[in-house]
C-alpha cells in the first residue's frame, strides 16, 4: 500500500482520515463497566452540544489548596486563552466537591480518587492535574499525650470527607484492619487539626498543607498513611485528580485537557506569579510551606498519569475491593486527547534495503536507536509530518508501523524530544510480530520534485491508496 498526502501540521480531523485498527481503542485504561451495587449513581446530566463557533461554557470546581490555585493559576487569573470553551471555575473545600460532583453539578472537578473509583461509570480521568506519588500521603495525627498510640474503638477520630482517599486509607489500615480501631467521623479537613489542639478529638487524619505544619502546632505524628501504602503495594498513592463527566464529547475533553496543560506549563514558567493566588485560598499562608506543598504534589504525574499512574489507580482499587469497599467489577478510565490515540514508528526501507520486501525488512528489524539512546522512537500522528521532515528527507523508500498501544504501554514513557515537544518512547525492542497492528510504504508523491517521501504541500486529507 502507499499513503500519499497529509500536511504537516494535520488537524485532528485529518489524523481520523488515517483508517485505524479495529483494534486501536479510544482510552488508555480498562473500559469501566456499569456502576455495582451499593454504589450511588451520579446524576446524569446530558450536555447541550454547542453550536458551530460557538463557546461551550463548563462548570469547573477545584480545591483550595496550593496545588490545584498553582495549576489553575493562569485559568483564573486569565493568563491563556481557552479557544472554544469558557470556564467557570469555583473553588471549595475537597469533601464539598465530592459530594457536588456526585449531585452532578460540574462538568469537570477535582475530587478524590476513592470518589472516582465509586463511581468509575459516570467518570473518565484526565491525564493533566493528579496529586499522586511517593512520600504525599495523608498523616494520622492525635492529641498531645497520645505519643506511641493508635486509635482505640472508643476514641474520636476525624477524617476529611467520606469519599476522601484519606478517609479510604484510614479504613484500609485501621477501622477495617485487625486493630479495630472506632470508625472515624466526617469533617471538613480545616477543623481536623483545631479540634485535636483543643482536645475535642483524639485522633484525626490531616491532609494537604497542615502535614507541614502539625509540629508547630504540638501535635503527635502517629502514622503516615501514605507510607503505610507504599510499604504494603510499592506503588505511588492516588490522592486526588481532575476528572470529566463521560456526556463530554471528545471535543469537549480534549480542549479541557490542551487548557490543563498550557496553565500548568505556566505556572512552571511563572513560579513566583501564582503564589498571590495560591496565598489567597491556602489555610496555611506560610510562603515556605505553599511551595513545600506544591513541590511535593506537583510532579511528573500531575502533568501526564502515564501508565504508572494508571497502576497505581488500578492498585487502590483492588485494594479497595479486597476489603469490600469497592464492588469488584468496577475500573476507572483515563483519557487519552484523540491526537494521542494512535502510535507510528517510522522505518528507513531505501538503500541498502531496497530489494527486500516489507516482510523481510520486519522480521530482522532492530531499531538502531535501541542501542544508541536506549529506545524505541514513536510519534502520534500529528506529529508524523515533521518527523518525516526532519530524519527522512532525502529517503526513497519509508515503512510506516501502526502500533497497538495495548502492547507497548507497560514500556512506554512520554518525553521531551524535538523543540522539547513530548514524544513516545519504547524502552525495549519492537517485536513487529505482536507490536505492529497496519503497515504502509511511503514512496515520493509524483508532486515532489525532489523525490523525498514528504507530506506533499496543498494535499488536506491522508490518503491510502491500494
Amino acid at each position: 500500500m502507499v499513503l500519499q498526502g497529509a500536511p504537516v501540521d494535520a488537524s485532528y480531523e485529518e489524523v481520523d482520515a488515517i483508517a485505524p485498527h479495529p483494534q486501536a481503542d479510544r482510552h488508555m485504561g480498562q473500559i469501566s463497566p456499569r456502576n455495582g451495587a451499593g454504589s450511588p449513581r451520579l446524576t446524569n446530566v446530558k450536555p447541550s452540544q454547542p453550536q458551530e463557533g460557538a463557546e461551550r461554557v463548563l462548570h469547573v470546581g477545584i480545591s483550595t489548596c496550593p496545588n490545584d490555585t498553582y495549576l489553575f493559576h493562569a485559568l483564573l487569573q486569565g493568563k491563556i486563552e481557552t479557544p472554544g470553551l469558557r470556564l467557570n471555575i469555583e473553588l471549595m473545600d475537597v469533601q464539598e466537591l465530592n459530594d457536588r460532583l456526585s449531585r452532578g453539578e460540574f462538568d469537570v472537578a477535582k475530587a478524590s480518587y476513592h470518589l472516582a473509583l465509586r463511581h468509575a461509570d459516570e467518570l473518565v480521568a484526565l491525564p493533566t492535574g493528579s496529586a499522586l506519588g511517593f512520600g504525599n500521603g495523608p498523616v494520622l495525627l492525635a492529641r498531645t499525650g497520645l505519643e506511641d498510640t493508635i486509635p482505640g474503638p472508643e476514641d474520636r477520630v476525624l477524617c476529611p470527607g467520606a469519599e476522601t482517599t484519606a478517609t479510604l486509607l484510614y479504613r484500609l489500615f485501621y477501622s477495617l484492619s485487625e486493630r479495630r480501631s472506632a470508625e472515624p467521623e466526617q469533617v471538613v479537613f480545616s477543623e481536623i487539626m483545631p479540634a485535636l489542639e483543643s482536645g475535642e478529638a483524639d485522633y484525626g487524619v490531616c491532609i494537604h498543607e497542615g502535614r507541614f505544619t502539625y509540629e508547630e502546632k504540638e501535635l503527635c505524628h502517629i502514622e503516615d498513611l501514605g507510607a503505610a501504602w507504599e510499604s504494603e503495594t510499592k506503588s505511588p498513592l492516588p490522592l486526588g485528580g481532575l476528572f470529566a463527566r463521560r456526556t463530554l464529547d471528545d471535543e469537549t475533553m480534549d480542549r479541557v485537557q490542551d487548557a490543563l496543560w498550557r496553565s500548568l506549563a505556566y505556572a512552571d514558567d511563572h513560579r513566583e506569579e501564582t503564589l498571590p493566588t495560591m496565598a489567597a485560598h491556602a489555610q496555611e499562608l506560610d510562603e515556605h510551606a505553599l511551595w513545600e506543598h506544591v513541590d511535593l504534589y506537583v510532579n511528573g504525574w500531575t502533568r501526564r498519569l502515564g501508565h504508572e499512574g494508571e497502576a497505581a489507580i488500578q492498585a487502590l482499587g483492588d485494594f479497595a475491593r479486597e476489603k469490600g469497599l469497592l464492588s469488584q467489577d468496577q475500573a476507572l478510565e483515563v483519557f487519552v486527547p484523540r491526537a494521542e490515540r494512535r502510535l507510528f514508528h517510522l522505518i528507513r526501507a531505501d538503500g541498502e534495503f531496497e530489494a527486500l520486501s516489507v516482510d523481510e525488512i520486519l522480521e530482522g528489524y532492530h531499531a538502531a536507536s535501541l542501542d544508541e539512546e536506549g529506545f524505541v522512537h514513536f510519534s502520534f500522528a500529528h506529529q508524523l509530518g515533521g518527523t518525516l521532515e526532519a530524519y527522512f528527507a532525502d529517503a526513497t523508500r519509508v515503512l510506516l508501523l501502526e502500533i497497538d498501544r495495548a502492547a507497548v504501554l507497560e514500556d512506554l514513557r512520554m518525553e521531551p524530544s524535538r523543540r522539547g515537544e513530548d514524544f513516545p518512547h519504547l524502552y525495549r525492542a519492537l517485536a513487529p510480530g505482536k507490536d505492529v497492528l497496519q503497515c504502509w510504504e511511503l514512496r515520493p508523491s509524483d508532486s515532489q520534485e525532489e523525490g523525498a517521501p514528504r507530506w506533499p504541500e496543498g494535499e488536506r486529507t491522508l490518503l491510502l491508496n491500494p
